[in-house]
């Protein structure tokens, strides 16, 4: 698996927890995707990912492609061709940012937010958290907490 950094290297995954609010964080993250997205002609993506933040939990691919009038190839090859990641990739990043603001919360444990973002189960969480971050959550708990 290839790290978030090596993919995006423009965006600091890691200035999203520097921030002290969660509506700063999703404003970074979302200034960062709207700006891949709005030099397209094509504005039905930006309204994906609107949604994608409203409900990353019940999105997928094939929603993502119906939504927008493509079959999942085609989908995966304009996403690619226009801003440089699949739509799969934008949804983890969503989900990612989504459990990194409800961690950095401290409201819910390790279960409930794998449930509430998305994930099968806490390993398949954990699994992705390091992916595209290279640490545990809980290493993430330990850095970013106060």
């Amino acid at each position: 698996m290839v790290p978030f950094c090596e993919i995006e290297k423009e965006f600091d995954l890691f200035e999203i927890l520097s921030f002290s609010s969660t509506e700063e964080r999703i404003e970074c993250l979302k200034k960062y995707l709207l700006k891949k997205i709005e030099c397209k002609p094509k504005k039905d993506f930006i309204v994906i990912v609107n949604e994608l933040y409203q409900n990353p939990k019940e999105q997928n691919v094939i929603h993502i492609a119906e939504k927008l009038g493509y079959n999942e190839r085609q989908l995966f090859r304009v996403f690619k061709k226009n801003y440089g990641v699949s739509p799969k990739v934008l949804l983890n990043i969503v989900r990612l940012h989504l459990c990194l603001t409800l961690l950095l919360e401290k409201k819910f444990n390790l279960v409930e937010i794998a449930m509430q973002c998305g994930f099968y189960d806490q390993s398949h969480f954990i699994k992705e958290i390091k992916r595209y971050t290279g640490i545990s959550p809980l290493k993430l708990l330990e850095q970013y907490r106060t």
